[in-house]
């Protein structure tokens, strides 16, 4: 699949995981088009890869080229005069409109210098009327500087430009709570509009343009949703990332980033990080001068020097966090009962226990909207009108070595000894899995071959040749272009995952691998089910000449062998493939 709206995340081959999540919303927009789709919210803390999810959504629906056109916008966090921001606003989606249209991607980045002249001129060249009508109304509108006019032109136009030409579009807003915060009324930026998501209330309930927002403040984008567009908006909650996709992850980064890792430091990433695709980014490219992720000693002293030195990227990010929310709150009380909750966070607590407990000189009142206040800002949890401290053990740890002296006998030397513990839990844990072991031997031994065909293969040609049987008289390998798992586009049928797939630009062969590492050899079940799947990735990659090859640790049975020869599969069980290059 192509990229067209560039994503953040860099490379996109590091875009891991949220099947789930990308399932779900692939369903909510197959159901647009039948006006069956309320507007939505996606709901969790910042670095938790919504704006990746966003991004990637939107590049799935461009490339679909279906009948729902995609439209991303993101709210900056700086200050906007209403004007400048409207414009802002409709030239990206007026851009991104043409780019879909005309299948030109280049539109897309034309919103941050093209002109709405520019626009007009591909909208009259591509005969699109009401787009022609809805530039000149705004161009109108921007040069007699009337912000409130063109703002609910624009505001409105995805969902009229979507009626009068018989499309559907789905609006994503990221840093939506941004809008109540950052656009003002005046050009000097003195009067804010701390009203204007209001300005969606009817907006949001139609559903040929529903909306698809998102906020890395939870608690301030709910209160917003809440108070000023009730009703409107179906929420999701971002989980973590399963233990699989976070192990995929781990293995993806390794391979990008070219660090090294074990498979018992791999596992105990996964387990570490609590399924953040930040905090694995952070320990990949953490600056730590003795970093070594093949070791447990290497990995707790790198993730140690992210939690806890000045320059690690988790820290400083997490405290640039709690730095922006506590001005917002007024200080006062507030770092002594985010402290509590955090030194005891294994249970709730109630306003009149955290009132005795801290001696607190405030009213019931003034201490319930500072807990909100906190709730808002993401720091503190709720449950059934109790609170605790963040259940995020990393966040924790930041928070704690950061503010520790007012905590009873903190040190940080107590934070190392916590993760040795862990560590210590988290390995027995691992030792003793069966099923779900081999599973992760397997994915282990995927990354490893993958290396081998990444780094080594075009440079000892003859002796990976040794390494497999019935490989084609004509085959040698090559440097390739790319090798990968490949896992099919969510919603397709039948969905698929291949463990290996090594793609060549010249007319060398592409390979195309299955990967079993455990005690049961290959059989001829399985043999057949991966020559199924294949057939479905050549038929979205139709890659010319092919082998089709299967690595087993355990060996085959000998049906499965036949079954080989008489189709034309390469086979190896060979113990160096699976061993660090």
């Amino acid at each position: 699949m192509k990229t067209y709206l560039q994503e953040k995340i860099g490379n996109p081959d590091l875009f891991t995981g949220r099947k789930q999540e990308l399932t779900d919303l692939l369903h909510w927009l197959n159901r647009i088009p039948v006006g069956l789709s309320k507007s939505r919210a996606i709901l969790s803390r910042r670095k938790t890869g919504k704006s990746a999810l966003m991004q990637r959504f939107y590049n799935l629906i461009f490339h679909a080229n279906g009948p729902v056109i995609p439209f991303y916008f993101e709210i900056k966090e700086a200050d906007q005069w209403l004007g400048h921001f409207a414009e802002r606003f409709f030239k990206t989606f007026i851009f991104q409109y043409l780019a879909f249209k005309t299948r030109n991607m280049a539109h897309i980045d034309e919103a941050e210098w093209g002109s709405l002249d520019y626009a007009l001129e591909i909208a009259t060249e591509a005969e699109l009327v009401i787009a022609q009508n809805y530039i000149k109304r705004a161009q109108t509108l921007i040069q007699a500087e009337e912000a409130d006019p063109l703002w609910d032109l624009v505001r409105d136009a995805p969902r009229i430009m979507a009626r009068y030409d018989d499309d559907y579009i789905v609006q994503m807003i990221d840093e939506f709570q941004y809008i109540n915060r950052f656009i003002f009324r005046d050009e000097s930026c003195t009067h804010c509009i701390d009203t204007l998501a209001g300005s969606y209330l009817h907006t949001a309930e139609y559903k040929n343009a529903p909306l698809l927002v998102s906020g890395s403040w939870v608690g301030w984008l709910m209160d917003d949703l809440i108070k000023m567009l009730p009703g409107r908006f179906k929420y999701r909650y971002m989980a973590d990332l399963s233990l699989d996709e976070c192990i995929e992850m781990i293995y993806r980064y390794a391979l990008i980033e070219e660090v090294p890792i074990s498979e018992d430091t791999a596992y105990l990433m996964a387990r570490l990080t609590e399924g953040s695709p930040f905090y694995i980014s952070s320990v990949f490219r953490s600056t730590y001068p003795h970093k070594d992720l093949t070791t447990e000693q290497g990995l707790l002293e790198t993730l140690e020097f992210e939690i806890l030195d000045k320059e690690g990227e988790i820290r400083g990010t997490w405290l640039e966090y709690i730095d922006s929310a506590f001005p917002r709150i007024n200080e006062r009380y507030a770092k002594d009962i985010v402290l509590y909750l955090s030194k005891h966070r294994d249970r709730l607590t109630s306003r009149q226990t955290l009132k005795r407990e801290l001696n607190l000189d405030m009213s019931d009142d003034d201490l319930r909207t500072k807990l909100k206040a906190l709730l808002r800002s993401d720091i503190i949890e709720e449950n059934y009108f109790k609170y605790q401290g963040v259940q995020d053990n990393i966040f924790d740890k930041v928070f704690r070595s950061e503010y520790g002296h007012d905590i009873e006998n903190f040190s940080p030397q107590g934070l190392r000894d916590e993760y040795k513990v862990l560590f210590e839990g988290l390995l027995k844990k691992y030792n003793s899995l069966s099923g779900h072991y081999n599973r992760y031997k397997g994915a282990f031994a995927e990354f490893m071959i993958i290396q081998h065909l990444q780094d080594k293969v075009g440079q000892n040609r003859a002796l990976y040749q040794t390494m497999f049987h019935n490989l084609p008289p004509d085959f040698e390998f090559v440097t390739y272009k790319a090798v990968w798992p490949y896992h099919s586009l969510p919603l397709h049928e039948p969905e698929f995952q291949i463990d290996v797939f090594a793609k060549t630009t010249t007319d060398h062969y592409s390979l195309i691998g299955e990967v079993k590492h455990r005690q049961r050899k290959f059989s001829l079940t399985e043999a057949e089910e991966f020559v199924e799947k294949a057939q479905s990735l050549l038929l979205l990659e139709p890659v010319k000449p092919y082998l089709l090859f299967v690595f087993s640790s355990a060996g085959f049975q000998p049906t499965a062998l036949d079954y080989f020869r008489a189709n034309g599969l390469a086979w190896s069980d060979e113990a160096r493939l699976i061993t660090r290059p």
